[in-house]
């Protein structure tokens, strides 16, 4: 039997939104722990941001918004996706996780952990707290 996507998301998504800072985004991160947070404005997905994303803006967090960093268009799936199917869109355009969405609404995140998969870009080197 083929599993679906809805078996294995995070239902309890933590987002931002386009106006927090990347500081906001890094404390929701460690809080989680996650590596990555959808984007919502007016309950509409509008991006992604992932730690690699923060790593750029790594010495202006308080000052940038989330924005200016955030993936646009995220590769999304859907609750009743394959599980396969979501694997193959992780590896094929190298993300690290995807926003499920249902009727136009964010209903969860997929990501590679939940499907035993490794990271595409790991980032051992880089914690935000160790700023320089």
């Amino acid at each position: 039997m083929m599993q679906l996507v809805e078996v294995r998301m995070t239902r309890q998504v933590v987002t931002v939104r386009p106006a927090d800072t990347l500081a906001a985004a890094v404390s929701k991160m460690k809080a989680g722990p996650f590596r990555r947070l959808p984007v919502v404005e007016a309950d509409r997905l509008v991006g992604i941001v992932s730690e690699f994303d923060l790593k750029r803006y790594a010495d202006a967090l308080d000052s940038t918004l989330v924005e200016t960093a955030m993936t646009r268009h995220p590769i999304t799936v859907m609750p009743s996706d394959t599980l396969d199917h979501a694997a193959t869109l992780l590896r094929q355009h190298k993300v690290g996780a995807l926003p499920v969405m249902h009727l136009g609404k964010l209903v969860g995140i997929v990501a590679a952990r939940d499907l035993m998969m490794p990271e595409p870009q790991p980032l051992p080197e880089w914690d935000p707290r160790n700023r320089r």
